[in-house]
C-alpha cells in the first residue's frame, strides 16, 4: 500500500496531474454544475486532468455559455424534466414535451432521468409509466438519448432501503430500464453509475448483451473505486470486453463554498484507477466502505481508454440523426 503517493498528491491539492497514458483528452460525461461562481474550480480541474468537454446535468436549461464561462473547453447540456404536477397529466405532458423542444432546437444529446428508489417512493413513477411514453417517444424521434439513473449500491438495500413495500427490490429497478430499451431500440441511453450494478458485472454483461443501445457511465467515485476495485481482475477484463461500451463519467458535483480540492481529488483518484495498478488511500472520503477506502487501479489499455474516455461518448453525443 502506497500510503506516500496520496499524501504527497495531497500536498499539492492534487493539481499534480499524474501523466495520462490515454492518447486523447477525455469527455466527462456525468457532472452537476450550474452558474454558482464555484462552476470555475471545476472547469479549471477538468483542463488540469486533460477533460475538454464536461455534460453538465441541469434541472432547467441553460445556455452553455452561461456555465462555461469562457472556459476553453466544450460544456454540453442535460437538462431534467419537471414533475410538479405528475396529478395534472395534462399540463405535465404539455410543460414537458415543452422542455423537450426548447431542448432539441438547442442541440441537447441527452436528457436525464433520476428514478431512483427514492423517486419511487414519492412519486411511485417508474420509467416504462404510460405518462412518460410520449415524452419519450419525442426524446427519440428528435434523435436525443437518455442518462438514467435506476438504482443504487448494494450496501443501501441493505442499510437504507429497507421496507421493501416503499422502494422495491434492487432487482426490482431494472425491468423499467429494460422496457425502455426494448421500445426505443435506436436510441442511445447511457446508464449512470455503471448501470447502478458495479456489485455484479454477470448481470450489466447480461444487459449490454441484451441492448445494443445500452451504454455504461462509470461515475460515482466512491462507489466506482469501492465495488470495482474488490473485483479487480474481473473488472478489467469486463473494461476490455466492453470498451466499445462504457463512457467516463465521474458524477463532480458543484457545490457552494467548495475548494479546488473537491474537485482535483476525484480526477486525480480516477486517473489512477483507470490508468494504473498502484494500490494506494482514496483522497475521496466514503461512509459507505468498512474501513479505509483503497484505489487498487485496473491498469487499462491505452486504446482501452481512449473509447471510454472519449470515443464512445462521441458517438453518443455527434451530430443529431434528422427527425423520424
Amino acid at each position: 500500500m502506497d500510503y506516500e503517493l496520496t499524501q504527497q498528491a495531497a500536498a499539492r491539492d492534487f493539481t499534480a496531474v499524474p501523466a495520462s497514458r490515454a492518447p486523447v483528452k477525455a469527455v466527462d460525461i456525468h457532472t452537476h454544475a450550474g452558474t454558482l461562481p464555484e462552476t470555475a474550480l471545476l472547469l479549471r480541474a477538468a483542463e488540469l486532468y486533460g477533460i475538454d468537454t464536461l455534460v453538465v446535468i441541469v434541472h432547467d436549461y441553460l445556455a452553455p455559455a452561461s456555465v462555461s464561462n469562457g472556459w476553453a473547453g466544450s460544456v454540453v447540456i442535460a437538462p431534467q424534466l419537471r414533475y410538479d404536477h405528475l396529478d395534472d397529466e395534462e399540463r405535465f405532458l404539455k410543460e414537458n414535451l415543452e422542455r423537450i423542444e426548447q431542448a432539441g432546437r438547442a442541440g441537447v444529446r441527452l436528457v436525464k432521468f433520476w428514478f431512483t428508489p427514492r423517486f419511487y417512493a414519492t412519486t411511485r413513477l417508474r420509467l416504462d409509466d404510460p405518462r412518460l411514453a410520449p415524452l419519450l417517444a419525442r426524446i427519440d424521434a428528435l434523435g436525443m438519448g437518455l442518462l438514467v439513473h435506476v438504482s443504487d449500491p448494494d450496501i443501501w438495500f441493505e442499510r437504507v432501503y429497507t421496507d421493501r413495500q416503499l422502494y422495491g427490490t434492487k432487482a426490482e429497478q431494472y425491468p423499467q430500464l429494460e422496457a425502455v430499451l426494448d421500445r426505443h431500440p435506436r436510441m442511445p441511453v447511457v446508464a449512470a453509475h455503471m448501470g447502478g450494478d458495479p456489485e455484479h458485472l454477470d448481470h450489466l454483461q447480461e444487459l449490454l448483451d441484451r441492448h445494443p443501445n445500452l451504454f455504461l457511465d462509470t461515475s460515482a467515485t466512491k462507489w466506482m473505486i469501492r465495488e470495482l476495485g474488490r473485483q479487480r481482475e474481473a473488472a478489467r477484463a469486463f473494461f476490455i470486453r466492453n470498451r466499445h461500451r462504457i463512457v467516463f463519467g465521474t458524477d463532480q458535483v458543484v457545490t457552494r463554498g467548495s475548494d479546488l480540492v473537491r474537485y482535483t481529488s476525484r480526477y486525480w483518484t480516477h486517473r489512477l484507477f483507470w490508468e494504473t495498478s498502484v494500490e494506494c488511500p482514496s483522497p475521496v472520503e466514503d461512509p459507505d466502505c468498512d474501513g479505509m477506502p483503497v484505489i487498487r487501479g485496473l491498469d487499462l489499455p491505452g486504446e482501452v481508454l481512449a473509447d471510454i474516455y472519449r470515443h464512445n461518448a462521441e458517438r453518443i453525443l455527434g451530430t443529431p440523426p434528422p427527425a423520424r
